[in-house]
Parts: structure tokens; sequence; C-alpha cells
């Protein structure tokens, strides 16, 4: 908790205009009302300290403690402390099996959600499946184009240019849909239009953009939750060509790349982690969390019939080396001036009983107590394979709810 003291500075200069024309950034919780951007930048830190000390009382069976006589009571008792969700399926919510769209694979139930809710926060949720660390600060497609066309009246008379007005038209009555989500929109690209009299009839293309994640993180952000990197080194290859094929050749390859390519994808995160508390003026807690144990066991050779190479052994360094390359990375900022606003949670994998709950690699496998959604689960969206179930999401929220309020 004490870490958490320093927040008292606030910045109210304005934000800048957010890639998309949708009026919000992300998701924010239902259960609790959007409250006045007014009085949450007047809002003093121990609003927050307040709210964190309730949710560990909580947790640990005792009473809040009462706001101190320095906060302002009704501050206190009013503007709830805002949390925001950044970064990749990990954080999003793939495996949870309840989604508000599947572009982005975004579950009220992933960790992000539950703890902001336990400490009565407010949450903004901007995390995305697949995400890498450039789409923390640039735009990202989602998925591929698709074409739409209709036909409008346009008077040649009136408007001379009827291809003009016909996407304006288009555009206007949202021919491409209504993005699932705020932080959606649609790019809207003319194909071919052709005119008879005053009927134009046109083709556009819609490619679906999702605003860098960076957008929901504003002055009023306290805390800021993710997981990044995975997909940077090559996670999806890695599930194929070990978990699936169990090639021994090209897994090595993909564990071996995956490992050449961490260090420099700790340092785009530095960069990314250091825009993201700049966006907030200095404010934002960041609390990067580890990924857990994808496999059940230390040791896993290929093939299973005439083993040549110890697949396991390797996959577990490669994932003890990106907690140790995150864990520096996260020490190397703090250093930077000497203050602590960022916090790698590398509790996560002991939550998840180490190695236990992960996925039996074997051909003929037991997942019983697997907590990851296995590769080919009947039922399921190829997004969602090697992703947490609920009790995976419940675990991993365990760990960062005793990092945010200890």
């Amino acid at each position: 908790m004490q870490r958490l003291q320093r927040r008292a500075r606030r910045v109210t200069s304005p934000v800048a205009g957010s890639f998309s024309s949708e009026t919000d950034t992300g998701r924010r919780s239902p259960a609790v009302p959007r409250s006045s951007r007014t009085a949450r930048r007047a809002r003093p830190a121990a609003a927050l300290v307040a709210a964190l000390a309730a949710a560990a009382a909580l947790a640990t069976g005792g009473a809040a403690a009462a706001p101190s006589a320095a906060a302002a009571p009704s501050a206190v008792a009013t503007d709830a402390p805002h949390v925001v969700q950044l970064g990749d399926s990990y954080s999003a919510g793939n495996g949870t099996g309840t989604y508000e769209e599947r572009s982005c694979y975004r579950s009220p139930d992933n960790y992000g959600s539950q703890v902001a809710a336990s400490i009565g926060a407010t949450y903004t949720d901007a995390a995305c499946s697949g995400g890498v660390v450039a789409d923390i600060l640039e735009p990202r497609l989602l998925g591929d184009a698709s074409t739409k066309t209709a036909t409008y009246s346009v008077d040649p008379a009136r408007h001379p240019d009827q291809k003009a007005e016909w996407l304006r038209r288009a555009q206007t009555e949202r021919l491409c849909g209504v993005p699932a989500q705020p932080d959606f929109s649609y790019t809207y690209t003319f194909v071919a239009g052709v005119g008879v009299n005053d009927l134009y009839t046109g083709t556009v293309s819609c490619q679906l953009v999702a605003r860098p994640q960076i957008d929901a993180v504003t002055p009023d952000t306290d805390l800021v939750l993710l997981t990044i990197g995975g997909n940077d080194i090559g996670f999806s290859t890695i599930v194929v060509d070990c978990l699936t094929l169990r090639d021994p050749s090209s897994c090595r390859q993909s564990l071996e790349a995956a490992s050449a390519k961490a260090p420099e994808m700790v340092q785009r995160t530095k960069d990314a982690l250091r825009a993201v508390v700049a966006r907030s003026g200095g404010h934002a807690q960041v609390y990067l969390l580890s990924y857990p144990f994808l496999i059940d066991t230390e040791s896993y050779a290929i093939p299973e019939v005439a083993p040549v190479y110890d697949a396991g052994r390797a996959l577990n360094d490669l994932q003890r080396l990106g907690d140790d390359l995150q864990a520096r990375g996260v020490a190397e900022l703090n250093a930077e001036d000497g203050t602590t606003p960022y916090h790698f949670v590398d509790t996560v994998k002991a939550a998840w009983g180490g190695r236990v709950h992960g996925l039996d690699p074997h051909v003929v496998a037991d997942n019983s107590a697997a907590w990851l959604v296995p590769v080919g689960t009947p039922g399921r969206d190829v997004a969602e394979f090697v992703h947490p179930t609920q009790p995976g999401w419940d675990a991993t929220a365990g760990a960062l709810r005793v990092a945010v309020t200890g």
C-alpha cells in the first residue's frame, strides 16, 4: 500500500484526439457508473488508497479502516479509482467462454475486470487477442477487410461528384456495420461504382480497426494492467510446432527464435510502458503480469515414438527467460527516476500451482486438471486454444489482487 501513497499529482491538460470517431475508449464496467471527469481530476490520491485498503481488508476477512480526516470525505465516498486493461489474449479473456465480441475476445470475466470490481473501480478494457507490443502505441487492423455494396439516390444535378456523395452516405448510414466496441471503427475504402441517372451503386472495402490501446489511458487512470510479449516472440508458432505437430526440428527452431527475440521485445515493452505512464501524466501504476506455465511437466521429448528433442524443458526455459527479462526490464524502468510506478507480477505461476494446471503435452493426454483449453477442444474457437479456462483467470486475478492491495 505504501507505494500507492505517492499518487497525489494530477495533470489536467487535454488528451489528444483518438483514432476512432467513437466517443469512448475500450469498455467500462457496466456495474460502476462513469464518474464526472471534473470530479475525477479533483480526486485526491487518498480515494484510491482507501479503495485498496478496503479490498485488502475484505480479502483478509477484516474491516476497512475509516478514511483519513485529511481526505475529502465526499470524494472518497463518491469517486472510484479507474483501471485500464491493455495487452494480449491473456488479458482480454480468451478461454473464458464469455465474450463481448470475437475480434478481441474481451470478456467480463477476465482478471482485470475481477480485480477492478473487487476494489470498487471503474474499468476500461482495451486488451485484444493477438496483441503485440506495437498495438499499445499504434492502431491495429482486426481481421480481413470485407466488401459491402449499396444503391443510393444521388441526384447528379445537386451532387456532381456522385461517388463522393455516395461514400458520404455509406459512412453516415454505417454500411460497413456498427463496431462492437467503442474503440473500434471501420475504414471505408471505395472500390467501384456506377451511376444511372439519380441512382448510384457503389462498393466499399470495410476494414475494422482498433485504436491504439494507449488511447484508453488518461490522467484519470490509476492502474494499468497487462500481459504482453508472447505474440511478439511467436506464441502461436510454438503451439503449432511443439504442442500440435510435435516436430522436433521446427519446434527447436521456433523456441530458439523466440529466445533470440525476447530481449528486444522487452526493450520495446519498456518504451511502451514509459509512454503509458507519460500518457497518465505520471499518475498511473502499471502492473505487468507473467504468463502461467503452458505444460504440466518439466520434461517432454518429441517425437514420442523416438525422442530426439526435449521440447518441454526448452519451453519451460523460454518461459523462465521471459519472466527474468521482464522482471529486469521493470526494475530498470523504476531505476530511471528512482520511483516505482512499474510492477512485475511474477506470482501468477505460483497462483496456478506451478505446472500443475498446465496442459498435458502428450498425444494421448489427460487434461482433467488443466486450466488451459486443450488444442482441438470441441465447441471452442481456435483463438481459445492454450488459453486459460475460468479457474485460470480466477487464479491470475487472485495473484494480481494481492499485488495491488498488498
